[in-house]
């Protein structure tokens, strides 16, 4: 349970990261903190400093997001903070999803390979660069885009910002250095081959969406060694172009990054276009292991990133249990799925309802963790739960839970300037704009049960896919449990 609760909370953006130059520095300071405990527990007052008369606290006025477009078609969106630590980003409309058969796992490859030689900066200069001055190099692939993130000291932007420029601009993919950083992507492929979480949501993808989003985001172990320096290249002058990128910043001046953004050595060109993606419901995929658990994945069409339906769709997953909120806590409480799953088994388990946006599609389910001879009872109360939502079995109470819930999520990841700066960067290339997160509190204020009744209604009375893995010796088929 441990396991899948962790990973379950990174589900919706499917990343993983490589950063480079802070390793050093966090062993230090990890050394270092019992002396400067000791030493900090000596400033501490026993009584607070009193205010002066007249004396105001000094204030700094609240800045909106400011999204504008460079002459060669770069979108440049920032917020300006005033935190200690800035962080720029460089986005590319460039995941999976536009990897086409002939280079398929390529994003991953990519990412493996963020601080390899430049024309303006080596690998060696890269990673000593930003360990002189603090930084760190976050690269990360979701199934839309590719990111690449600089967090540094404010005063040292300039310089952050130069290998920002070097690692997404002018990549040269030396082939010896290619060789010798293949052992990344082998070892991301160990972890996710031994990750049977990450093995259903991969699957479901996989046969919802087919190609486009049905993209793996980690590369096939055959194609690893056939992704060379001219298929990466060729990738890069495809889509890495001004029109399809959009630099964004947090505890940055605007005016600032627009400079920075006019500097840079891109490629001109327009939005590199995408194949549609279609969920495709009754589909079934199952991977039989030595696991002694069973995992899967139960999903039916979502709503999209633009769709009037998505904050519906966060209250419903919400409403149905969208993972645990107090450490080892059951769950039971405040989680439909949960709660039905329980009155089933006597035996651990989980069971969490997901709700994956995308530009253009979306998709709606429920992942479960059970006993190889519980998996059918607890999957069984899953669709049941699902039958109930659609009958308008919704308790006032339960709904105001929910809702309450999801604006705490939005409130407190609101918090987190990772995933703030990313969400700037999502709407920034997708509209142009940007939406604060008070307009959608509001829109989640707006929704009724019987919003939810009709969504639900909408999503469930489609034909659903599935992806199981593990022990299925007992595990029953999509088909019996449509039926039960």
């Amino acid at each position: 349970m441990c396991q899948f609760d962790t990973w379950y909370r990174c589900c919706d953006i499917c990343r993983f990261g490589r950063k480079v130059g802070v390793l050093h520095d966090k062993m230090s300071l990890k050394s270092a903190q019992p002396a400067v405990t000791r030493i900090a527990r000596r400033w501490y007052a026993a009584q607070a400093s009193p205010v002066r008369a007249g004396e105001d606290a000094a204030s700094l006025p609240k800045q909106d997001v400011v999204v504008s477009k460079l002459p060669n078609g770069l979108t440049v969106a920032s917020l300006e903070n005033y935190s200690p630590v800035a962080k720029v980003s460089m986005m590319v409309n460039a995941g999976s999803r536009y990897e086409s058969g002939d280079n398929l796992g390529i994003t991953h490859c990519l990412r493996a390979f963020a601080n390899l030689t430049s024309k303006s900066a080596s690998t060696f200069s890269i990673t000593r660069g930003l360990e002189d001055i603090g930084a760190s190099l976050e690269t990360t692939t979701t199934r839309e885009h590719m990111l690449y993130t600089i967090s540094c000291l404010r005063n040292n932007l300039d310089t952050a910002c130069h290998y920002l420029s070097s690692v997404t601009s002018g990549q040269e993919f030396r082939p010896w250095e290619v060789n010798d950083s293949r052992y990344r992507v082998e070892l991301d492929l160990a972890v996710r081959n031994n990750n049977l979480a990450i093995d259903i949501i991969e699957n479901l993808h996989s046969g919802a969406f087919r190609s486009s989003l049905g993209n793996p985001l980690y590369a096939p172990g055959f194609m690893v060694s056939k992704i060379g320096p001219e298929m990466l290249q060729d990738f890069v002058n495809t889509h890495y172009v001004a029109g399809n990128m959009a630099l964004v910043g947090l505890g940055v001046d605007h005016d600032y990054l627009r400079s920075f953004g006019e500097q840079m050595p891109l490629n001109e060109g327009g939005p590199v276009q995408r194949a549609a993606s279609k969920f495709n419901g009754g589909q079934e995929l199952r991977n039989h292991t030595s696991s002694s658990l069973v995992f899967a994945a139960i999903g039916v069409e979502g709503a999209s990133l633009s769709s009037q339906d998505l904050v519906t769709a966060g209250v419903l997953q919400h409403l149905m249990g969208a993972g645990q909120y107090l450490k080892w806590g059951s769950n039971v409480a405040t989680s439909r799925l949960s709660k039905s799953a329980s009155k089933v088994t006597p035996l651990p388990f989980s069971t969490n309802c997901f709700n994956l946006a995308y530009s253009d599609a979306g998709m709606f389910g429920v992942t479960a963790i059970a006993q190889p001879q519980d998996i059918n009872p607890v999957l069984k109360s899953v669709f049941g739960e699902f039958r109930a939502a659609t009958k308008g079995n919704i308790d006032a109470k339960e709904f105001g839970r929910a809702k309450n819930q999801l604006k705490s999520s939005l409130l407190m990841s609101a918090e987190c300037q990772d995933t703030v700066l990313e969400d700037i960067g999502v709407q920034a290339l997708a509209s142009e704009g940007y939406r604060p997160v008070s307009e959608v509190i509001a829109d989640v204020d707006r929704v009724t049960a019987d919003d939810a009744v009709k969504l639900a209604r909408k999503m469930f009375n489609t034909k659903p896919s599935m992806a199981v893995s593990g022990d299925l010796s007992q595990t029953g088929y999509l088909d019996e449990f449509m039926s039960a």
